[in-house]
């Protein structure tokens, strides 16, 4: 239903206005009233067309999730290890995916399945018709976005760098796609998913040290209300 709704209503919005233009003049009630549902309408269809596009990209991760070993992990640079249960975290979405060659330190191209979270860029490989972490130069193949630059490769139109500037370590990784337009498109999608993390982390930040701040102060006040019974005997 969802999918007819997006199909039909551009052509019907493309009429009405067609229609809008004809039959009302503008400056008129009719006439602002019309562009007032127009404008309604428009919004809807974009809202269900966002809606029908995060529905698709969760099932593209289950997808990928059950085609997925479980007993693979990868050591991340702190040490931590990632599973694939760690996937299944609610809080993460699924950004964009799509395969790319990761660039290995003897200048072979290793085939890649990527995927961008709401968090972290990670990195699988087909075995055995089941999907495994990446295994390339003892690099992790799961990134943070935190403090993730992405670079393009100078004379090279389809690669990219991606510099983990992490505090767990500096790690540089160089990946490429099959054309410039799609190499341009993954760095628009990795840029905008590290503002969004970082302004999310603000975010948490500021409520953390609002938390502090009440916490402090209840502190002040339960210690004063001690404190004045003491005085009044």
């Amino acid at each position: 239903k969802s999918f007819i709704f997006v199909v039909v209503f551009p052509g019907f919005l493309d009429s009405s206005r067609k229609c809008l233009f004809l039959f009302h003049t503008e400056g008129t009630e009719e006439h602002k009233d019309l562009c007032k549902a127009l404008h309604l309408i428009k919004d809807i269809i974009a809202a269900v067309d966002l809606k029908v596009n995060e529905y698709e990209k969760k099932q593209k991760l289950l997808d990928i999730l059950c085609r997925t070993e479980n007993k693979t992990y990868t050591k991340l640079k702190n040490g931590h290890v990632f599973r694939k249960q760690d996937l299944m975290r609610k809080e993460r979405i699924l950004l964009h995916e799509g395969l790319v060659y990761w660039k290995t330190a003897t200048g072979r191209f290793k085939d890649t399945l990527a995927l961008l979270l709401t968090d972290v860029l990670l990195f699988l490989q087909e075995k055995d018709q089941k999907y495994i972490f990446a295994a390339v130069d003892q690099k992790p193949s799961v990134i943070s976005l935190q403090r993730l630059i992405v670079r393009e490769v100078a004379n090279e139109e389809r690669g990219m760098f991606l510099i983990s500037a992490s505090s767990a370590g500096p790690e540089m990784y160089e990946v490429h796609t099959n054309s410039k337009e799609e190499r341009n498109n993954w760095m628009r999608h990795i840029q905008e998913a590290v503002e969004r993390w970082e302004e999310e982390e603000v975010k948490v930040s500021e409520s953390d040290e609002d938390r502090r701040i009440a916490e402090a102060k209840a502190y002040r006040i339960q210690k004063y209300q001690g404190v004045v019974p003491f005085l009044s005997l």
